[in-house]
């Protein structure tokens, strides 16, 4: 799916001159940036600090663009410069990269972590399932957002530590939002997903019966990701710059204001208020985090998605920071792992 969707990209860039360097300028006097990300907890912190005025004050207009909906997508909008940046999960630039287009991540944006309160990541199950571990899921269906992805790389290498043969497990793409409906209609065994939808799940019966991403990679995994066109990067520092250090203030005032975070969680999911207060707010991070992208890129190409693992400077923006804010917990975070 990735392929196809990067091969239309290739064919629609070629077709065309596109001046990928180009930079907007609002009537305010902002510059404008384009950025895809759909509604979902680890984005909060884009939200409120465009809400908050944060990145008006570094000279930025932020416009969301939810209309790609996955990594694929977006790198055919990064490389037709229809956007300058998008949310994107940590996989799709590595392979996006290995086939030859210029893309590169910018910053992380938020890490997962053990609460009291949940997970940022969980493979959900019936309450009755006689699934009890990731080795049970041999000869089950599940739903992850996205195909050769983060979410079903996690999912396999889970079963593999956990003593089964990830071979024997099937995985099918279903949207986060659709995971709920197909879980409870029994149309599939699992679902891979994240907060809010996980808490709404857990609190209706269901079971979760782990963290796919802290037992694949460890604690505090990155899989959420900011990408952007390697020209775009590189012809505009002064922006790219003035956006880090945009973002590096709304993840600290996001970090430092929970309940705003929820809120915001909550208007832009749709989720219920009472339910997101029940849920552990996402640890927003900023800059690069090695240690995850470098074992992230060596599952890679151990399941076969891609052919050798590049060296992280190859796949992320040289000037952007290391993600040194994942070393210590935000004050208001129950973190265990």
């Amino acid at each position: 799916m990735l392929c196809a969707t990067l091969a239309t990209a290739a064919v629609a860039t070629c077709g065309c001159a596109v001046d990928l360097g180009r930079v907007e300028t609002t009537g305010d006097g902002l510059t404008r940036l384009a950025i895809d990300f759909s509604p979902t907890a680890v984005n909060a912190q884009l939200t409120l600090g465009a809400e908050r005025g944060i990145f008006a004050r570094h000279g930025l207009a932020l416009e969301q663009v939810p209309g790609a909906g996955a990594s694929a997508a977006s790198v055919a909008l990064l490389l037709n410069g229809q956007i300058q940046l998008a949310v994107s999960e940590i996989t799709a630039i590595p392979t996006a990269v290995a086939a030859g287009f210029p893309v590169e991540v910018v910053t992380s944006l938020a890490t997962d972590y053990r609460s009291p309160q949940g997970d940022a990541f969980s493979v959900v199950v019936a309450g009755d399932s006689p699934v009890q571990s990731f080795a049970d899921l041999q000869g089950r269906t599940v739903a992850v957002n996205g195909l050769r992805s983060f979410f079903d790389l996690t999912v396999l290498e889970s079963v593999r530590r956990s003593g089964g043969d990830p071979e024997l497990v099937s995985v099918v793409a279903v949207p986060f939002e659709d995971q709920v409906a197909a879980l409870r209609q029994g149309r599939v065994d699992a679902v891979s997903t994240l907060e809010p939808f996980a808490g709404q799940l857990l609190r209706s019966g269901f079971r979760s019966i782990g963290n796919p991403a802290a037992t694949a990679l460890g604690p505090r995994s990155v899989a959420t990701v900011l990408m952007g066109a390697k020209e775009f990067i590189d012809r505009n520092p002064d922006v790219m710059h003035r956006f880090i250090l945009a973002l590096q203030e709304a993840t600290a005032y996001a970090n430092a204001h929970p309940d705003e975070v929820r809120r915001t969680i909550s208007q832009t999911t749709g989720a219920p208020p009472e339910a997101v207060a029940a849920l552990p707010v996402p640890w927003f991070i900023t800059g690069i985090e090695r240690r995850a992208a470098e074992l992230t890129t060596r599952l890679m190409v151990e399941y076969g998605r891609i052919e050798s693992a590049p060296a992280v400077d190859d796949f992320t923006w040289p000037e952007s920071p290391d993600a040194t804010d994942i070393a210590t917990p935000p004050r208001d975070l129950q973190v265990t792992g």
